[in-house]
């Protein structure tokens, strides 16, 4: 299957989380894999996780770039952007905040080695 017909628009995304699925948001930018094991422990054996993408004010990847990231996850059903209507059951924007930061963070430490 082509991952990318896991990304559907706005529309569909309201008719999916009408049905029951579970629906969280966040940036993944960038995706790392604890993002990959995060969402898989959110989805229920049987439900259907449709993740929504947010984006970061100076996001290294555009949206498009992260949904299809992500919607290539096993433990993901359906992506879309994130913009508004839908009120996600799990937030996971301040997680990833914080994770970018500690990657900068090792970035720059990195950079002070090696100059």
């Amino acid at each position: 299957m082509d991952t990318r017909e896991k990304i559907i628009d706005a529309a569909q995304a309201l008719r999916i989380a009408s049905a029951d699925a579970i629906v969280v948001s966040g940036y993944f930018d960038p995706l790392v894999a604890s993002h990959a094991e995060r969402l898989a422990a959110l989805k229920p054996i049987g439900a259907k996780l449709l993740v929504l993408i947010a984006t970061p004010d100076n996001a290294i990847l555009p949206a498009a770039a992260r949904a299809e990231l992500v919607a290539s996850l096993r433990s993901v059903d359906y992506v879309s952007e994130f913009t508004g209507g839908l009120t996600p059951h799990i937030h996971l924007e301040q997680e990833d905040a914080e994770r970018f930061a500690a990657l900068l963070k090792h970035v720059h430490a990195r950079q002070k080695c090696a100059s």
